[in-house]
């Protein structure tokens, strides 16, 4: 399969908690690649997708992901795979930007967000 440059509408997009840039974005949305940073003590909100899967890799710098109130301690080289319907954030713990490829499959709309908790007042946008 071909991919033509019309399919793709790459982009960064800040955030209060830094920002993410879509890598690979197609009309059809059924997949996604980004990269998410996230600076030194900032958090993402706590939230679940119903339409989609997610598969997190770490490639620098450090935090904590918390998936359906489990905490786990990842670094560079850590991977979390999030399922539909599970609650997750991500907090950067340490000193340095926390980076991470985002993978996600399913039916992949920014708007299948369901925000539970936000430490920037932030409701389901």
């Amino acid at each position: 399969m071909t991919v033509s440059s019309k399919s793709i509408n790459p982009m960064l997009i800040e955030k209060p908690w830094g920002y993410y840039t879509d890598i690979y974005r197609p009309h059809d949305k059924k997949v996604v690649f980004k990269k998410i940073v996230v600076d030194p003590g900032e958090q993402l909100s706590e939230q679940y997708h119903k339409k989609r899967m997610e598969f997190w890799y770490i490639v620098g710098g450090e935090g904590v992901i918390t998936i359906d109130n489990f905490d786990l301690f990842v670094s560079e080289g850590c991977h979390v795979v999030i399922q539909p319907n599970e609650k997750h954030m991500v907090k950067n713990t340490g000193v340095i930007p926390l980076e991470i490829y985002e993978t996600q499959a399913g039916q992949c709309d920014e708007k299948d967000i369901v925000r539970l908790s936000d430490i920037y007042g932030r409701s389901n946008e």
